[in-house]
């Protein structure tokens, strides 16, 4: 089963006398790359929570965010940093000193300079450990792979149809070239007539003429390789793990299968069917870029 690189997931989860709520978003992303918004009481956690995250999700723009919510009415509490206000202070004084300034600062003045009010670390009782917010993080992470694969197996109900759409359209292909085959290398030897005229070719060389030009159209290699590749990209929707790149690849080599028929072919409706194949290729690699 296939899973999207696309996912979304909140929880609520209890600890300490306070509600936290973790946020996790997945976009579209060819490498591993995580965003991550934590309380400042969980900073210490922040290489653990990268590693955690990293070991259950390997590709995708990760974006992370816990928020912490007292029980009722969510309160903030603000403290004073005097060494702060002492260091402003001073450096205030040897300024005027220095430059003959007068003016002195305010209390408004030094409210508004950053690090004079921060907010107030929670005592540490208030703060999960590793073991408890790990276990948070880990039911979040959990829940954002279950949307992942709730998406893939949408993903890959669209992607299974246009294979089948595939299939359907190279072996009708493959019917018009065998029911044309014959029609094609008599209209090739009286080409070939034409051009040299009749006293001039006997039947032998006229065979292996046309039988070469009847050759250099011929798609049945094409035909085969296409096959191949349909087979391969079924085993890949059912199997276990990642196969995004995979897929890619593979819808390069099915678009060049696609290309050469639709150059080769001498019946207008055969180049007509394989534009119809690599019309559901591009849409099968558009979806498949959302492919882990």
């Amino acid at each position: 089963m296939i899973k999207s690189m696309t996912a979304f997931s909140r929880v609520v989860l209890p600890a300490r006398g306070k509600q936290w709520v973790i946020e996790i978003k997945s976009l579209n992303q060819r490498y591993f790359e995580l965003g991550m918004r934590l309380p400042s009481s969980l900073g210490v956690y922040e290489t653990r929570v990268r590693q955690l995250v990293q070991g259950m999700i390997n590709r995708g723009k990760i974006s992370l965010s816990v928020l912490e919510e007292g029980n009722g009415e969510q309160k903030r509490s603000y403290e004073l940093d005097e060494a702060q206000v002492r260091s402003y202070l001073g450096a205030s004084g040897r300024l005027r000193k220095k430059f003959n300034l007068a003016g002195d600062l305010s209390a408004g003045d030094l409210m508004r300079l950053p690090g004079v009010i921060r907010e107030k670390i929670e005592a540490k009782d208030d703060v999960p450990s590793w073991a408890e917010f790990g276990r948070m993080l880990k039911k979040g992470i959990e829940k954002a792979i279950a949307h992942k694969y709730e998406e893939g197996r949408k993903l890959e109900k669209d992607l299974r149809g246009r294979i089948e759409n595939i299939a359907k359209t190279s072996a009708l292909i493959e019917k018009m070239v065998e029911d044309n085959r014959v029609r094609n290398y008599e209209k090739l030897s009286g080409r070939i007539r034409e051009i040299i005229g009749d006293e001039k070719m006997d039947a032998d060389r006229l065979a292996r003429e046309a039988a070469f030009l009847a050759d250099r159209s011929d798609i049945t290699e094409e035909l085969v390789r296409m096959r191949s590749h349909l087979d391969l990209f079924r085993k890949w929707l059912s199997g276990d793990g990642e196969a995004g790149r995979e897929m890619d690849f593979l819808c390069q080599e099915m678009m060049r299968e696609a290309n050469t028929m639709a150059s080769k072919a001498q019946l207008f409706q055969v180049s007509k069917e394989a534009i119809a194949i690599k019309s559901e290729i591009e849409k099968i690699r558009e979806q498949v870029q959302n492919v882990e």
